[in-house]
């Protein structure tokens, strides 16, 4: 299973301001920020500091990064599990990555 396809056949002008850091293996300028929501709210939460998950919220709004957080089957390490849970007013035990990692034998055992 390669990379999701997240290059727009034009260049995005919407996008959040996010560094560059966070999408290292990217093309930053060419990502399509609306179509691969799921890609950037996954990483961000992941890898991404408070300023930066403010900023996740601001563009695509909170009740669409709260769905992909609760929702998305995504690996997160468990303490930006449990940041996440605390941002959203969410039980852990309510996402699928936490679901994911329990079936597995792993975390919070």
């Amino acid at each position: 299973m390669g990379k999701p396809d997240i290059i727009s056949p034009t260049p995005a002008v919407d996008r959040p301001n996010l560094p560059t850091r966070l999408f290292w293996e990217f093309k930053y300028e060419k990502i399509d920020w609306r179509k691969c929501y799921e890609l950037v709210i996954e990483r961000v939460l992941d890898r991404g500091n408070q300023q930066e998950i403010d900023e996740l919220i601001r563009f695509y709004g909170r009740k669409k990064v709260l769905k992909v957080f609760k929702e998305h089957p995504i690996y997160l390490m468990d303490h930006c599990i449990d940041r996440a849970c605390v941002i959203f007013g969410v039980k852990k035990e309510d996402t699928v990555c936490y679901k994911r990692k329990v079936a597995r034998g792993h975390g919070w055992l």
